[in-house]
């Protein structure tokens, strides 16, 4: 129910890194994470003294907002959650809650434009050439270990991960459930083409704007490019096929929620309120 709480794109680098921040797993993680976020950008791009120091700043001031007004905003989220898992929960609460949370995944995006604007501004070709080299690295290993696996390898692990992923939350999978894992992974792996003809045109267009760093309306460019991101859109040619995956995204959702017993239930209620209580901890 939570699961794509997190993130969308780990080869999005500076949007993919500093979207950890609506999903730290520890408070020690959360606290520290202005200072890993910015050892990993200077170890990829090599920062000036003055560049560092407006990184850190930014961050700094990224994560008082973001522990201020969007910890506290997930926390009531979860709450809510919480409540209405007590009993079976419809199509409508449940699309409720997937638009929420891509809401705070965009807030916090937006919300880091600015920096992002101010850091690729002040790259030099040098430093913006390291960057685009790093992600295309990191997106031909991402693909060449993918191209190792089989089909059947590929639909196991992801059995497997929707399977631990879901245990997190509800304690124990029954017998009648593992249907519902290969479904989904099935589901997935039909819809590969299009989730990398997306990905293709995203990186493509993140390419572009680190080429054209210096242009006026950069800004704007990067507050759509994040829009497309956390709605993960491509082109027109994607968004039938992605609105049929989405559709039976939440229908797999909804099937699996109606078949959650009184004991899994139970656990889910007590996993996102001992969440809640932790996010409004952090938020203090």
């Amino acid at each position: 129910m939570v699961r794509d709480f997190w993130l969308r794109c780990r080869s999005g680098c500076l949007a993919g890194c500093l979207l950890v921040l609506v999903g730290c797993s520890t408070e020690l993680a959360y606290n520290t994470l202005p200072f890993w976020i910015h050892y990993y950008i200077d170890d990829i791009v090599d920062l000036t003294a003055t560049q560092s120091q407006q990184v850190k700043a930014d961050l700094d001031t990224v994560q008082q907002w973001h522990r201020a007004e969007e910890l506290p905003r997930l926390a009531d989220r979860l709450t809510l959650i919480a409540a209405q898992s007590s009993e079976r929960q419809t199509w409508d609460q449940l699309r409720d809650h997937q638009a929420a949370f891509k809401a705070r995944m965009q807030a916090i995006l937006h919300e880091l434009v600015p920096t992002t604007t101010r850091l690729l501004q002040s790259l030099d070709d040098r430093q913006a050439e390291r960057l685009t080299q790093f992600l295309k690295d990191e997106i031909a290993e991402a693909q060449a270990r993918r191209d190792k696996r089989s089909s059947q390898e590929w639909l196991s692990e992801q059995q497997e991960e929707l399977e631990e992923r879901t245990e997190r939350w509800v304690g124990h999978t029954k017998d009648s459930q593992a249907p519902f894992y290969a479904e989904m992974a099935e589901y997935q792996q039909r819809a590969m083409p299009t989730f990398i003809a997306v990905r293709e045109q995203l990186q493509a267009r993140l390419f572009n704007l680190i080429e054209v760093r210096q242009r006026d309306d950069l800004d704007e460019q990067l507050y759509q490019w994040v829009d497309d991101l956390v709605a993960w859109r491509g082109g027109t040619d994607t968004q039938t096929d992605m609105a049929i995956y989405r559709s039976r995204r939440l229908d797999w959702l909804l099937r699996f929620e109606k078949s959650l017993d009184d004991d899994q239930r139970t656990h889910l209620r007590e996993e996102l309120v001992q969440w809640a209580s932790r996010l409004r901890r952090m938020a203090e």
